[in-house]
């Protein structure tokens, strides 16, 4: 995210599972000159909320800067694993074991050439460069003196008897340059490492803890519950005091252990890169398991990518491509081909899929050979399931976790499925439901959700066919009903209890990161037709690119919106809310975070937050509908 927009507050409030942006406090004071409790918001909190994330305590993917449970229970857990009285409270003596420090308030006047938070360039570049070395400062070197760098600052001078005032000046520049990352308070080798310590000793703790498999995260020299947990894992394995305090024996064990195992090979890794990492990178690709760049460099995504197959295939699951995972890929790349079945696909492939679609419970037609809207549903059904990517295609990870099935994934059929691969007249169930939902969106129908294909549902398909230059028949084959995915733009909702006429939902569809990644873009310029966030939204773009990160499928536009959500009588936080601008209908339209305020992308404004009771957007309001 670009850095304008880490600080521009939140105005408005979302209060879900204690996760709330509210209307920032008044005057902010340096972290840790005052002690921090529920109900509070400001940039203390978010800086408590970062330290706290950094040594494992606080897990919620976004800090908010506000207070809530989420805060008070990492506070809580921290407090516990330091001895403090455990009460949730952010007190003085907290921050201290935290790594903060009171600034004091009498501070002499500070020259030009000191170093504070607003300051910016090579010195400050400099700066945070000899504090990295030193093991005070483990974030990017920006030349941007901001919070994160003042605390690294107030944290060395403290550990050097200095001044602890979060300023750079010239005393602690000089005992900075003549500080060794040997000499700093984490980094000695003969000392014992443990929670709350870091610097160049940990990074060598946490690389040969992960070169051994104990250790899965990402290297940052910061030692955690998590780094902890890794080092008790080994003191187990190794006959150890399982203390999670890297002690002399620890490191000892730890050093003999990675000298004696050096296999001939080890397998690619998150860090490898070359040629072998870009043949694995395409094997992963072509069964369907990654579809980003192949770049041949093993991150994150790539080590995603194997767990994934991994899991699929029956393989120990560690993220690691070795031997047995490569040989996996070869010979599946080889024994099958790369085509993918979707609809549209015939022939023997598609019969043998809905034979093992059948045999997994999913689909309950006679096998056709014939891809159609049944077969679809069965695959998607199938895929939410298995927890795989849900596409209603056949992708290689699906036929993956087909041919490795031992039992079926549903035990009854669905109502209506029985009709081969085709809908027609006197069909019925979810299917048919969804079908007048695509065909409600684009105006053709205005009877009832009901999954009844009767006379009203025929003469809406004849037209749809009509209008698209289709043999008009009355009957949704592969043909027709591709045309009406294209035409509606979204996948529409085959959950027959998620109520009428939603967009595709998404079972595990959390409110409060929806308005938590909703909040991220604030700031992001509106663009007309944009949907991303580097090239800028429009407001329908907007909705689709937040819902669609929660696995809900939205159509493009805000009048196609509004005709497949669900109505509700008043808006609660999560729903999307409704407003009539520059044409009749549904032209404008937001998500709904509670306190009468909508997060949106407006075109004057880009995205942000705004009153639904204001003299703009009062009069224009048009309802709240539901998508999830």
């Amino acid at each position: 995210m670009q850095p304008s927009l880490v600080k521009k507050a939140i105005t408005g409030s979302a209060l879900v599972a204690g996760v709330m942006f509210v209307q920032p406090d008044g005057a902010e004071a340096a972290f840790g000159d005052q002690e921090l409790k529920l109900g509070m918001n400001n940039q203390d909190v978010k800086e408590l909320q970062d330290v706290l994330k950094a040594k494992g305590y606080f897990t919620y993917h976004t800090s908010t800067g506000y207070y809530g449970p989420i805060t008070e229970d990492a506070v809580s857990q921290f407090q516990k694993a330091v001895g403090l009285k455990v009460t949730g409270v952010a007190t003085t003596d907290t921050l201290q074991k935290l790594g903060a420090s009171t600034v004091s308030k009498s501070s002499a006047s500070t020259s030009s050439s000191v170093l504070q938070v607003g300051s910016r360039g090579q010195d400050v570049t400099n700066l945070q460069a000899k504090l990295k070395e030193a093991g005070y400062y483990s974030y990017n070197v920006d030349g941007i003196y901001g919070q994160i760098t003042q605390k690294a600052v107030q944290d060395f001078q403290k550990a050097k008897g200095l001044s602890v005032t979060g300023k750079a000046d010239a005393t602690t520049i000089s005992a900075l340059a003549n500080t060794s990352a040997t000499s700093s308070k984490s980094s000695g080798s003969t000392s014992d490492l443990s929670v709350g310590m870091r610097g160049s000793a940990v990074t060598d703790l946490q690389t040969k803890l992960k070169a051994k498999g104990y250790y899965t995260y990402t290297v940052d020299g910061i030692f955690g519950q998590i780094t902890k947990t890794a080092v008790q894992h080994f003191q187990k394995a190794n006959g150890l005091s399982q203390t999670g305090v890297a002690d002399s024996k620890t490191l000892s064990a730890l050093s003999e252990s990675s000298d004696a195992v050096k296999p001939a090979t080890s397998g690619l890794t998150v860090g490898s890169r070359g040629s072998a990492v870009t043949n694995l990178q395409q094997m992963l690709k072509d069964r369907g398991y990654y579809s980003y760049n192949i770049d041949g460099i093993f991150g994150s995504i790539t080590q995603k990518a194997v767990k994934e197959f991994q899991s699929i295939v029956g393989l120990p699951v560690t993220g690691v491509a070795d031997d047995k995972t490569i040989d996996a890929l070869k010979s599946r790349s080889s024994q099958e081909t790369s085509t993918v079945l979707k609809v549209g696909s015939t022939g023997s492939a598609v019969t043998d899929l809905q034979n093992k679609l059948k045999k997994a419970g999913t689909f309950h037609a006679e096998a056709t050979g014939y891809f159609g809207p049944v077969t679809e549903k069965a695959v998607k059904d199938f895929q939410k399931a298995k927890k795989l990517q849900v596409t209603g295609t056949a992708t290689k990870e699906t036929m993956d976790a087909l041919d490795g099935l031992t039992e079926k994934v549903v035990s009854s059929p669905s109502t209506g499925e029985d009709y081969g691969d085709l809908l027609k007249k006197g069909s019925t169930g979810s299917l048919v439901k969804e079908l007048q939902s695509k065909l409600q969106a684009i105006g053709l129908y205005s009877g009832p959700l009901d999954g009844d294909f009767g006379n009203g549902t025929d003469r809406a398909v004849r037209n749809f066919q009509s209008r698209n230059k289709l043999t008009v028949d009355g009957i949704v084959g592969p043909a027709t009903w591709e045309k009406l995915k294209q035409s509606t733009g979204y996948e529409g909702n085959s959950n027959e209890d998620s109520g009428s006429g939603s967009g595709s939902s998404n079972s595990d569809f959390s409110v409060m990161d929806l308005i938590a990644d909703a909040s991220l873009y604030i700031g992001v310029p509106y663009v007309w037709g944009g949907n991303t966030p580097t090239q800028g939204f429009d407001c329908s773009g907007f909705l689709v690119y937040v819902f669609n990160k929660q696995g809900v499928s939205l159509p493009r536009t805000m009048a196609q919106m509004w005709n497949v959500t669900t109505p509700v009588s008043s808006p609660s936080v999560g729903d999307i809310v409704y407003f009539t601008t520059y044409k009749p209908g549904a032209s404008h339209g937001g998500i709904y975070i509670g306190n009468n305020k909508f997060i949106h992308a407006g075109s004057s404004t880009g995205v942000t937050i705004s009153d639904m009771t204001s003299s703009y957007w009062g009069p224009r309001y048009l309802g709240a509908k539901r998508a999830q």
